[in-house]
């Protein structure tokens, strides 16, 4: 392969990497902005918001994240729940963003509304368990939750 070759080829990547850098950017601005301006109570605050995810917190509580994956050209994005001040985390849930700014190959990351409803249905469990232990009168610690998001 040519130097020319070589040059084209890696220019056509770091189009492909701006393009997905671009998407990710705007699926968390889309996500944000649905989940602030929502008249739906759900008791979630934006934590953080970084290049390397996205991050909600439940009741002050429990740390929802949206990460991409750890991957060069990476396409999917990984929902995990964690509590303040423990490293430990339990995946959630799984989606994929296509290079055409689709998530899960159905929503388009303009529609903030199917944004909001896709990260809600990625995240029910959390409240269904939640709402369980409310209801029971127990607690509800990470290693529960996780029992209870692996039994869903």
């Amino acid at each position: 392969m040519t130097l020319s070759e070589l040059s084209e080829k890696a220019n056509i990547i770091a189009g492909q990497q701006r393009v997905l850098r671009s998407h990710w950017n705007h699926y968390g601005n889309s996500l944000i902005q649905a989940i602030t301006l929502s008249k739906a109570s759900l008791h979630l605050t934006v934590g953080c918001n970084t290049d390397n995810g996205l991050g909600f917190w439940l009741f002050d509580h429990f740390l929802i994240r949206v990460t991409p994956e750890q991957a060069f050209n990476g396409h999917i994005f990984n929902y995990t729940v964690e509590v303040r001040d423990n490293p430990e985390c339990v995946l959630i849930g799984r989606a994929r963003l296509s290079d055409d700014g689709m998530l899960d190959e159905a929503i388009n990351i303009d529609q903030r509304e199917a944004v909001l409803d896709h990260f809600l249905n990625k995240i029910s469990g959390v409240y269904a368990a939640l709402y369980q232990a409310t209801q029971r009168g127990e607690s509800l610690t990470l290693a529960v939750l996780a029992q209870h998001h692996a039994a869903v």
